[in-house]
């Protein structure tokens, strides 16, 4: 969504109708080496994220939770309804100014994409992105940015064909099982990345996705749509599994829902794109489910402006120490733009935090 500067060799997107090709195959003693080793390149992606505008807070938070999920599938709905133009993305112009315009669901998600792919390949994470009717890419830091060329091809073309979410789920299920023993073993998790615009079209979505009750994983489910029936949906197949799953809206879906708990935070694309990324941080995912008590409210301001928690005065001991402190933090980090009020804003509202309502409703960690 937010303006992207990437320069990526020119492909010809491709289609594959029978028994797509996985670029760069599933190797079992691959995916052993990236668990155990887990070798990430915390400089790079200082460089990457800071390019974006990340505060340093965010960047350290991404980085410190990157080993906990060396492997991720990026699920990725490529059918036809994804040409509906009822996304949006953020551009920059030539001033600088950025402004939210619409596009395509699938312009949307392929920007998403991109960012995540860059992302894996700099940090060196293993990822895959699996379409549902076309090749799946696997990106990793083992390799140059030829798979990079590849998945840009895709994402050029248009999408199309039916959401066989079912098929897929089933085979992500395989491959995690066949990884369980070294990911318990490791206390680590596999990410799930479903990103769609629908139900399934191919059985019980819920059924597909119950063995994943028994493994170690973590899903997020992006919608790219705004249809209520379709979010209400996915909600649902929430309720019915004992999962962790984030049930993300877009950007300025998810900003409303969280500010209409959490009024004090700024809920902008960097937090959005992080959880995207199926970084296991408990505090983000609960943003849309409540009030945050005050030891959470440290937390978030943590995890975004940086310095370890305890350094920050407790506001419930005093309120005027921790404003001073957090206030401080911001001064010098950037302001961040917000997609509901459609300009450039501190991540945090101190006077907010002091005028919340009833913390009787605050969820506990």
């Amino acid at each position: 969504m937010v303006h992207r500067c990437y320069s990526f060799p020119q492909a010809v997107a491709m289609n594959y109708t029978d028994n797509p090709p996985i670029v760069e195959a599933y190797v079992e003693n691959n995916i052993n080496d990236i668990i155990i080793n887990s070798n990430i390149n915390e400089i790079a992606i200082k460089e990457f994220l800071s390019s974006k505008r990340w505060p340093i807070g965010l960047i350290e938070t991404c980085i410190s939770n990157l080993s906990t999920v060396p492997m991720r599938f990026f699920l990725c709905d490529d059918s036809g309804s994804m040409i509906a133009n009822d996304g949006h993305r953020l551009v920059q112009d030539n001033h600088g100014k950025l402004k939210s315009i619409s596009c395509s669901r699938w312009a949307e998600l392929s920007e998403s994409l991109i960012f995540h792919a860059n992302l894996s390949l700099i940090a060196n994470v293993h990822s895959e992105f699996i379409f549902l009717n076309n090749q799946s890419v696997v990106i990793d830091g083992s390799q140059n940015s030829s798979n990079l060329s590849v998945l840009t091809a895709i994402l050029e073309g248009s999408p199309s064909g039916g959401t066989p979410l079912c098929k897929h789920i089933r085979d992500i299920v395989i491959k995690i099982k066949a990884q369980e023993a070294n990911l318990r073993r490791n206390r680590q998790l596999a990410g799930i990345i479903i990103a769609t615009d629908g139900e399934s079209s191919d059985g019980d979505i819920v059924a597909a996705m119950k063995p994943l009750e028994t493994l170690p994983v973590w899903v997020v489910v992006k919608l790219c749509t705004d249809d209520e029936r379709i979010v209400d949906f996915w909600n649902n197949i929430d309720s019915q599994l004992e999962l962790n799953i984030d049930v993300l809206d877009d950007l300025k879906g998810e900003a409303i829902e969280v500010t209409s708990k959490n009024p004090w935070l700024t809920y902008a694309e960097p937090i959005h794109r992080l959880r995207e990324f199926g970084i296991p941080v408990k505090a983000f995912d609960l943003l849309d489910e409540g009030s945050l008590s005050y030891d959470q409210i440290v937390i978030l301001c943590s995890s975004i402006l940086g310095g370890a928690p305890k350094s920050y005065p407790q506001p419930e001991v005093n309120f005027n120490d921790f404003a001073s402190h957090v206030n401080e933090l911001l001064l010098h980090t950037s302001l961040v733009w917000c997609p509901i009020k459609q300009t450039m804003r501190p991540w945090i509202n101190t006077s907010k935090i002091s005028h919340r309502n009833d913390c009787s409703k605050c969820y506990i960690m």
